[in-house]
């Protein structure tokens, strides 16, 4: 195990040929826009930041890589995105990676994202990039901060992980895992803004084809709005949505979600699962209809049992016990 220092993006990928397993690269530095291809030791290689705030990157791109660990990064463009069709990442790994791991960075849509609630629809398409997106099997997204993103963190391989991660101000979906065994854990998402035809999901799981198995969504925080409320950008954010379908072998524990669209919980089409110890309540403490926990169209074995909400729409047949309205006196 050696550690190396890097200040460049050329040394970077000189050190990253030459390096063993479980050897650390040291950054300082701008390193702009980084392509990685065809890296894959045996072993975890950790190119971490000498110092908090030490190494800044506008974007990384992975191809065809393995055993990469990213920690301790700063992340945003210094220039206006380029408007394109498909969905941009600070981070992203293609789905030939494995055992990507990204962590303790900070991902900002742009230098000014602290300022976020008072952007423009202007600013906001300006910097519209999302944080990290991670498509191989493995794959780990631990304890990052993002601020003014686009989206915020998703992972599209099997036995995959998003972990502790915060996010303030997104505009797409903060969440999204859409393969078999990945978890969702421990996450906080607040302040979703409408700038384009998205619809704002908290969380939403999905696969283009065939079965989704095997997902964990628990202590999750997900609240649609805490800034200023006079911002004519703010969204009705989606809460946890398992919209598609067909799924199997899911469970949605513990979570917090206060939103003012319907959607709060919804469950469609998922054989076995567990939805208990969720509190979903009005963003705006309205107290009434929405939003709901919304389960249709599922099988198998199916707890629905200690959660909190405005209202429940549920299959025939489908009921469960201490499942009651919201106690507004305890905060997210």
């Amino acid at each position: 195990m050696t550690t190396h220092s890097a200040e460049n993006a050329r040394d970077l990928q000189s050190l990253l040929r030459k390096a063993g397993p479980r050897d650390t690269i040291e950054l300082n530095g701008q390193f702009g826009e980084v392509r990685l291809a065809g890296i894959r030791p045996e072993a975890t290689v950790t190119l971490r930041a000498a110092k908090p705030g030490a190494a800044h990157f506008e974007k990384l791109i992975l191809g065809d890589c393995a055993n990469i660990a990213f920690a301790g990064l700063t992340m945003w463009p210094l220039a206006p995105v380029p408007r394109v069709d498909r969905k941009l990442y600070l981070i992203h790994a293609y789905p030939d990676c494995a055992g990507i791991e990204v962590s303790d960075t900070l991902f900002r849509g742009r230098a000014d994202s602290d300022n976020h609630a008072k952007w423009t629809l202007a600013d906001w398409t300006e910097a519209k990039i999302g944080a990290a997106l991670l498509r191989g099997p493995n794959s780990v997204i631990r304890n990052n901060a993002a601020i003014g993103v686009n989206f915020g963190y998703g992972v599209s391989g099997k036995n995959s992980e998003i972990f502790g991660n915060l996010i303030f101000g997104f505009s797409g979906d903060a969440f999204r895992a859409t393969e078999d065994n990945c978890v969702v854990i421990g996450n906080r998402a607040t302040d979703a803004m409408q700038v384009d035809k998205n619809h704002s999901d908290a969380f939403q799981a999905f696969k283009t084809s065939g079965l989704l198995n095997g997902l964990v969504v628990k202590d999750n925080v997900l609240v649609e709005w805490t800034v200023r409320p006079d911002n004519p950008l703010r969204a009705k954010m989606q809460g946890i949505s398992f919209h598609g379908g067909p799924y199997a072998n899911v469970i949605v524990r513990d979570n917090k979600v206060a939103t003012t669209s319907p959607n709060g919980i919804h469950l469609n089409q998922v054989n076995n699962f567990e939805v208990t110890g969720n509190r979903v309540r009005n963003a705006d403490g309205q107290r009434g209809r929405i939003p709901r926990i919304w389960i249709d169209h599922c099988s198998g074995n199916m707890l629905l049992a200690d959660n909190e909400a405005e209202n429940y729409t549920l299959q025939r047949g489908l009921g469960g016990p201490r499942n009651r309205e919201p106690d507004y006196s305890v905060r997210f």
